[in-house]
């Protein structure tokens, strides 16, 4: 009776285990299997995340990228534009000069060479072997249509001319007061105001000479030709008239004409007649 007592109270004692245990399992299992899930769909967010972030990424540098390019297209085309405009201001800027009928050149033998070697032939011709500033206001030198000889101002004042070129002074570098010659210089000058108000006139500088005549002549030196294109630049500036360095254009690295332009040293010839001419373009 003890034994089958006994024997019943472990079959119960079992059933409880097993009662207790088997949930216990079934819940450590359903447990592990929702962890799994749960760790899983975090790295699934957590990959998402990420990869959007690359994404964004991605699309954030692509649109710097694009909007670089564009940054860099925008400034290429301001660039091109800017010095589109710029050519079309130095077109407008620069002038066509046109050396015709109502142009004046007024001068002495280097007058003389530029007109013969640049092939000058539409313009009025003042030039004359030893023109000086006094001689070119009544000097009767310039044949006219019948045949007669007048004065420059006396032909100039029958033509339509708007523009004079004037270079002189090589011839009066031996004179004793070159203060006589600003004078003179003053003289004709205004003398074609009076015929021509509306006239444009240029001054040229005097051409300097070689470097062998600089230092053999008492008078014609580079020396006298400074001082005398110094009263020329006064001259200008008092009278309101352009002063044209041509010597600048000329001479070398010394402040000498090169002995390659000059057979005598004096006159210019052909090659630097172009340059003369050349500067005139550019600087008239």
């Amino acid at each position: 009776m003890a034994s089958n007592v006994r024997k019943k109270r472990k079959k119960i004692n079992s059933n409880k285990l097993i009662s207790t245990v088997i949930p216990l399992i079934i819940l450590i299992i359903l447990g592990s299997i929702i962890g799994n899930k749960v760790s899983n769909s975090k790295d699934v967010i957590n990959n998402n995340v990420y990869e959007n972030v690359e994404k964004n990424e991605i699309f954030v540098n692509d649109s710097l990228s694009t909007t670089n390019n564009i940054e860099k297209e925008e400034n290429s085309i301001k660039s091109s534009e800017i010095k589109d405009l710029n050519n079309v201001n130095m077109n407008k800027e620069k002038k066509d000069v046109k050396f015709d009928d109502k142009v004046a050149f007024i001068g002495d033998s280097r007058t003389q060479g530029l007109i013969m070697y640049t092939g000058l032939t539409k313009i009025n011709d003042y030039s004359y072997i030893g023109l000086m500033v006094d001689t070119a206001i009544k000097k009767e030198f310039v044949k006219t249509s019948d045949g007669k000889k007048v004065t420059l101002l006396e032909d100039m004042k029958n033509k339509d001319i708007d523009t004079v070129y004037i270079m002189l002074g090589v011839n009066e570098l031996g004179w004793a007061y070159p203060e006589v010659f600003k004078l003179k210089y003053k003289e004709l000058i205004e003398k074609i105001r009076e015929i021509k108000p509306n006239v444009n006139i240029y001054v040229q500088s005097i051409i300097p000479v070689t470097k062998e005549i600089d230092s053999t002549n008492k008078y014609i030196n580079n020396n006298r030709i400074r001082k005398y294109n110094d009263l020329i630049k006064e001259l200008a500036n008092e009278l309101d008239v352009k002063y044209l360095d041509v010597a600048s254009a000329l001479v070398n690295d010394e402040g000498y004409l090169p002995s390659q332009a000059s057979t005598d040293g004096i006159h210019v010839d052909r090659d630097y007649c172009l340059k003369w001419l050349e500067y005139l373009k550019n600087n008239s």
